[in-house]
Formats: C-alpha cells, sequence, structure tokens
C-alpha cells in the first residue's frame, strides 16, 4: 500500500494486489475501508474523521486505487468518527507510457495502446505476473481517472 497525500483533505491509495479486492458490497466495503483509514493512522499516523467521498478504481491485474476526498463542510455530533460515500468507478486503470522502448513487446502484446493528446497509453487484457506488473509500474504512470476518454483515442496496432 502506498499512500500519496495531495492536501490535507485528500489522499489517493495505491493497493497493488489483486488478490485483495473485496466483495463489492458497501457493507464489506465500509469494514475493508475503516481497516486501511487504521493502517494509514498507525503506519503515517494521519487521523481520518469526517465524512469522505471514496472512488474506488479497481484492476483485475493493479488490485485497487482509492481516491479519498474529505467535505470540509462536514458537522458531526461524534469525534473523530468516519462516513463514507462510496463509488466504484468505471474507469479503468491505464499506463502513461513516456518510452515505449522501456516497455518488452510481450508485455505490449498483452495489452491494447491507444495514442491520445500525442501521448502513448497501454490497456492491459490478459493477465500479467506480478514481475511484469513491476517493470511497467517502474516505466509508465498510472492514469485512473476519466481514462474512459482516453480510450476514444486512436488505437495502435502492436507488432
Amino acid at each position: 500500500m502506498r499512500l500519496e497525500i495531495l492536501d490535507e483533505n485528500n489522499f489517493v491509495l495505491f493497493i497493488i494486489d489483486k488478490n485483495n479486492i473485496p466483495i463489492l458490497e458497501e457493507s464489506k466495503i465500509s469494514e475493508y475501508l475503516r481497516k486501511i483509514f487504521l493502517k494509514i493512522k498507525d503506519k503515517y499516523h494521519i487521523d481520518i474523521y469526517g465524512y469522505y467521498n471514496v472512488i474506488i478504481f479497481l484492476d483485475d491485474n493493479y488490485g485497487m486505487i482509492i481516491k479519498l476526498n474529505r467535505e470540509e463542510e462536514y458537522l458531526s455530533y461524534y469525534d473523530k468518527q468516519i462516513e463514507m460515500k462510496i463509488i466504484i468507478s468505471d474507469d479503468e486503470i491505464l499506463y502513461k507510457i513516456e518510452n515505449i522502448y522501456m516497455i518488452d513487446d510481450a508485455l505490449l502484446n498483452k495489452g491494447e495502446l491507444y495514442l491520445y493528446k500525442n501521448e502513448l497509453y497501454l490497456r492491459i487484457t490478459k493477465e500479467i505476473s506480478f514481475i511484469e506488473l513491476g517493470l511497467l509500474i517502474e516505466n509508465s504512470r498510472i492514469i485512473f481517472e476519466n481514462t474512459n476518454e482516453i480510450k476514444k483515442g486512436e488505437k495502435i496496432e502492436i507488432r
């Protein structure tokens, strides 16, 4: 788990574990997120409380990315209480490729390449190994918001 702090009210959690995706029932997701919040508190010494908009991005190879946005105008009768609005996004996780030559052809053949605004994006369509995922993460940037727009770009054939 990696935590990216955007500001005091916005966080992004990157959980690289496809086996740890909870069943998509709101009660189970809420409990899963509460456990993650406790881990954040212990590891990063950040108190998470208040009302959060939680957007979850799921991927069969990557795992999940969780975007948390705390509402500033939230009044709680209970001190340090957590309340959430959970949204499961239909955006897919894509990988913005900076240098196509750093990605192995075998890995490129497990996905689809898109050209969007003169940038290359890879969408993984087949199962990849943990090592391949690591190489992909090391040589690209993870894109998880508004990816449906990127997929409207030109599809590039992979040889």
